[in-house]
């Protein structure tokens, strides 16, 4: 028998594109979804259309939340299914992706996590599929996962044991839950399937393409956090340098034992994120990491030498001016 997927909707302002949202879920025929959308209050139409379509939800409100963490959370509350997914209202799945999760968790109940491949399309209509996590690479599901988060589907009971998501989240809090289960369970039981599942749709009012910036620093409070609770108060004095870190996020479950892996999760974050240089912030942090947290060359793959290559180059200057003077004058140098 498939079992019941709960599908919650966190919406706010999004009437353009919630339709089709709502429509790519139910012409699926899935035989048993459970379908709940949590608007935040729009004032553009966006009640009107879930009305139209409120023969086919669980339970739908248009009142104002605290945010997406929160909506999320609030239809947690109401949800009676077995398998968890959160579709933003702006985006969409594929034609049979609910039947291929149905499955998947029919044949293995004690299946974590299933995630599929997600398909990015941009504003003006091109699309490209994004990449996923290497199966036989089980250790990058913590150092650098590709949570593909439209096609990311969890087992019920252990997202709402945890419970919910992060309220204190707002960017990442797919992220945050994506480690709580890897640290609590462990990766036997994930699920990588090639198949595309879901269409991630970017568009000029959309998180991703606004508040890059936000997303690292939630990214970095919770390395932050498991950095503190390993002993490595270092690695997390150096994030401090360059991130605005949000205080109280709640536990991710590590010990000393874990030390090595999230120092391997920090500087990854640190390479990838910030071997270019853009802020005083950036280069203050980054002269801390070489000075002070540098790791061993035969600690890194090809791709973090690169980046820890081009860090030392852009760090290696005394302050913030003469940083931006050095780039001047080359930008001036490669004018001419």
């Amino acid at each position: 028998m498939l079992p019941r997927i709960t599908i919650i909707t966190p919406s706010y302002q999004q009437a353009p594109y919630l339709e089709e949202c709502i429509r790519s879920l139910h012409d699926q025929g899935y035989p048993d979804l459970e379908h709940i959308i949590v608007d935040g209050g729009s004032t553009d139409g966006s009640r009107e259309i879930i009305e139209r379509y409120a023969d086919k939800l669980a339970w739908w409100c248009c009142e104002k939340d605290k945010g997406q963490s929160d909506a999320i959370n609030k239809g947690l509350a109401r949800a009676t299914g077995q398998v968890f997914g959160w579709l933003n209202s702006d985006d969409l799945l594929l034609p049979g992706s609910l039947h291929a999760v149905g499955e998947a968790f029919a044949e293995h109940p004690d299946m974590t996590v299933f995630t599929g491949v997600r398909i990015e399309r941009a504003a003006d209509g091109t699309e490209r599929a994004l990449a996923q996590d290497d199966p036989g690479d089980t250790d990058g599901y913590y150092i650098h996962p590709r949570i593909n988060q439209q096609s990311t589907f969890m087992r019920m009971d252990l997202v709402k044991a945890l419970p919910g998501v992060e309220e204190k989240l707002h960017y990442v809090m797919d992220y945050e839950l994506w480690l709580q289960l890897m640290f609590r369970h462990g990766t036997t039981d994930v699920w990588v399937d090639p198949r595309p599942l879901s269409v991630f749709r970017l568009h000029p009012v959309s998180k991703t393409s606004t508040v890059h910036h936000r997303f690292l620093d939630e990214i970095a409070s919770m390395l932050h956090g498991l950095a503190m609770a390993t002993g490595q108060q270092v690695l997390a004095g150096v994030l401090e340098k360059g991130h605005r870190i949000t205080p109280g996020l709640r536990d991710i479950p590590v010990t000393t034992a874990h030390g090595d892996l999230v120092r391997r999760m920090v500087v990854w974050f640190l390479l990838r994120w910030h071997h270019r240089i853009y802020s005083a912030g950036d280069l203050r942090m980054m002269k801390a990491f070489l000075q002070e947290a540098r790791p061993a060359e035969k600690e890194l793959d090809a791709q973090e030498r690169t980046w820890l290559r081009m860090v030392e180059q852009e760090a290696d200057v005394a302050n913030w001016p003469l940083f931006r003077l050095r780039r001047k004058w080359r930008h001036l140098r490669g004018r001419a």
